[in-house]
């Protein structure tokens, strides 16, 4: 259905809210409804089920905030026709249901109601919320809350909330409205086992509504929502001409050497005017790295700093994430810029004022991301630029067509210039970051492998094609002393490897050191363990090869020894044969030779031993 048409006053809004809701709207600055408004509230706060679609920044959370508000206002507070006050809501009993993919997102919800409710009036029962999303609390301490506070509205992630209701003092009979948002998401392969089992707990004549501004990559899947004819509801600005994407948000690309990526980045968060800034990284460990490496080397040349840099991915634990978060919405005033480094987990829903600049270092492995990072920049009709860097020489500027057709128009843009002395110079303050401190090269490594892996998971793997990819180029990149052993590297032009995988001025490894001093003792142990190992190898198999060879050994002496038995006996030949020829040649002598030397030993035998001549005594 389209947007309402005519005047987007509240106070034409088709349907009648509780006056404390209106007062509430008034209050929090809202002077005129968003085309999502007009068209989802009157809908949603009736008896329709809604399935949203629009663009990024419309205003879709007050979209269901207030119809989930104005249904528990009526349940707690309207009077029935003889004058009798409502029930009150039964102690493990809920009146609505909203799930969302990410904890920041749920927490942003929470935050929504939040500032609503602080308009409600003191005299009445109270509405609460409750946060239910992992690591913040255990599925204990959330159950003891739930039956102490008698929360009305639960706000939730799929997994907590699915542990959640598995409690038998939980009870869900009382459920009267559900929400998915970013329900694209909540409805994919990783979420809609948990999604359809929560649903399937819920009154069937309960009101759903799913929202996202990529509700048609959902298909069919809600259709296992349990929606009972529900309305489409499909809002673009005008001005967007068909594309996805809100008519203020600008979205350019610039083909690039991979090598030079992150040089080009610091380039232009110098160089642009901008108050927040998020820069989107493709892994968890990425984010980790490059934060690390940003927050040692863009602000080291400084007296002031010009840049805070925050640090947010999926293996921070939610009260980090949490505190991070809430820090770069609030802002430091004495700071001119705000970088938030992330991944995915912030691309969806995160509603933080100012953010005038959003950069992907490389598209998203599911196009329908793309829109949803873009997005966080050029809210309510605010003016944002979003840029996604695309590697120069590849089939990668396909991507511009691809997302073309997905209507998502981008431009081009010529990257900044940058000088390659600057290059170079940068390039050479991370070798000696590296070599300060081999934990750091060590994290680099598994950056640069998982960002290889994440490449060969992309959707669209006939634009990104992972055996034409820059694999030197990114290892450079990342600031890699040698390129690791992986079988990717099979791809890269044997005249273009370097000598022995170095990437640089070759290293001694054994002497690369930890900065940490008890784990650069270990290693040192390690090494010395592994150096013992190898002579203790070397002598077992010394000893196991003579082993072996031993009985070969005394097969080859005692042929020697046979060898010199009969070297002598035809050395014996050889004399007796000289003397029987020289005895034949003598006439005169008749005695044989053997009995000269009989004789001669008959004379020694019977010799008294006495010495001289006594004839003359």
């Amino acid at each position: 259905m389209e947007a309402q048409k005519g005047s987007l006053s509240w106070e034409n809004l088709r349907c009648d809210l509780h006056p404390w809701i209106r007062e509430a709207i008034k209050s929090l600055g809202f002077p005129t409804m968003t085309p999502v408004q007009a068209s989802t509230i009157p809908l949603l706060s009736g008896n329709k089920d809604v399935v949203v679609e629009s663009v990024t920044g419309s205003g879709k959370t007050l979209s269901f905030a207030i119809p989930v508000l104005q249904k528990v206002s009526n349940r707690l507070y309207n009077v029935d026709e003889e004058g009798e006050q409502p029930d009150p809501v039964k102690r493990g009993h809920m009146l609505s249901i909203i799930l969302s993919p990410t904890r920041e997102l749920a927490s942003q919800i929470q935050s929504v109601f939040t500032s609503v409710l602080e308009y409600l009036p003191e005299d009445v029962t109270p509405i609460k919320t409750q946060l239910l999303v992992g690591s913040l609390s255990t599925v204990r301490e959330d159950l003891d809350r739930f039956l102490n506070d008698r929360p009305q509205i639960l706000i939730a992630t799929p997994g907590r909330m699915l542990d959640f209701l598995s409690s038998q003092y939980v009870k869900t009979n009382s459920v009267e409205i559900a929400i998915l948002d970013e329900a694209d998401k909540l409805l994919d392969f990783s979420f809609e086992k948990d999604v359809v089992n929560i649903l399937k707990r819920l009154p069937k004549q309960r009101r759903t509504g799913l929202f996202s501004a990529t509700i048609s990559a959902a298909g069919n899947t809600i259709f296992r929502t349990g929606m009972n004819n529900p309305v489409k509801v499909a809002v673009k600005s005008k001005s967007s001409n068909g594309n996805s994407a809100p008519s203020s948000l600008h979205i350019s690309y610039l083909m690039i050497n991979p090598e030079r990526k992150i040089t080009t980045l610091i380039k232009i968060l110098h160089e642009y005017r901008y108050k927040k800034c998020i820069v989107y990284f493709p892994t968890c460990t990425s984010v980790k790295y490059f934060y690390s490496v940003f927050h040692k080397l863009v602000n080291d040349e400084k007296e002031e700093e010009e840049f805070k840099f925050y640090s947010l991915h999926g293996q921070l634990a939610t009260k980090p994430r949490l505190r991070t978060l809430s820090g770069f919405t609030e802002g430091d005033a004495s700071i001119s810029k705000h970088i938030l480094m992330t991944t995915d987990v912030a691309a969806r829903g995160i509603d933080v004022p100012d953010v005038d600049l959003v950069i992907q270092i490389d598209p998203p492995i599911d196009p329908d991301v793309f829109l949803h990072r873009c997005g966080r920049t050029g809210r309510a009709n605010k003016v944002g630029r979003a840029i996604v860097m695309l590697n120069e020489n590849s089939t990668e500027e396909d991507y511009i067509g691809f997302m073309d057709v997905k209507g998502v128009t981008m431009s081009q843009m010529e990257p900044p210039k940058l000088e390659t002395t600057e290059h170079i110079k940068f390039q050479n303050k991370l070798r000696n970051f590296m070599l300060d401190d081999r934990s750091r090269h060590e994290i680099a490594i598994k950056s640069y492998v998982g960002f290889v892996r994440y490449y060969t998971k992309h959707m669209a793997s006939s634009i990104f094609r992972y055996q034409s990819l820059d694999y030197l180029g990114i290892a450079r990149m990342y600031g890699l002393l040698r390129l690791p052993k992986m079988p990717e590297a099979k791809f890269i032009p044997k005249e273009d490897m370097p000598e022995d995988a170095w990437l640089g001025e070759p290293i001694n490894m054994d002497n690369y050191a930890y900065a940490d001093k008890q784990k650069e003792k270990s290693r040192l142990d390690n090494l010395e363990a592994e150096k013992q190992k190898k002579i203790s190898d070397a002598k077992r198999r010394k000893e196991l090869k003579v082993k072996n060879e031993a009985w070969s050994s005394k097969v080859e002496t005692k042929e020697t020894r046979q060898e010199r038995r009969e070297k002598m006996k035809r050395k014996r030949d050889a004399i007796e044969k000289q003397i029987m020829e020289e005895s034949s040649e003598d006439e005169e002598t008749e005695v044989d030779w053997k009995d000269i030397v009989k004789s001669n030993k008959k004379a020694k035998s019977s010799s008294s031993g006495m010495q001289g001549s006594f004839d003359d005594l």
